[in-house]
């Protein structure tokens, strides 16, 4: 009898010790994932033939920005040498473009490993 009793007493004091860690462990002790706000971007300058400025708003914390271009809105295919083109200023010169071509762009922030989601996209028409 004293056996079973044994056994009992540390069936109890084991479910009581999970129960405290269980009630320990909340959401609220969960570390949040980190995050960075996405850049605004404005409307692109300086456009000519076959190049053109885009510019974006500094965030706070960014160590970088991933810029894409593409004449897909989707961005399903980029140009060569912009597929998260990492550009460490607020602003950059697209070259070698195709006149009379419509070019889609956005920005990331990024900070660390932590990359933000897109800012909105803009678009640019390449001149004659």
């Amino acid at each position: 009898m004293n056996e079973k009793r044994s056994g009992l007493v540390k069936m109890l004091t084991m479910a009581l010790l999970l129960t405290g860690l269980f009630i320990a462990c909340n959401d609220e002790d969960d570390p949040k994932p980190a995050t960075i706000s996405a850049p605004t971007v404005n409307a692109a300058t300086d456009i000519t033939a076959t190049s053109f400025k885009v510019s974006w708003s500094q965030v706070t914390g960014a160590e970088k920005y991933l810029l894409d271009v593409s004449t897909n809105a989707n961005f399903s295919t980029t140009l060569t040498g912009y597929n998260k083109k990492e550009v460490t200023e607020t602003n950059a010169s697209i070259s070698g473009l195709t006149a009379k071509t419509k070019y889609y762009y956005r920005v990331f922030t990024k900070k660390g490993t932590t990359v933000s989601t897109a800012s909105s996209v803009k678009d640019a028409t390449t001149i004659e």
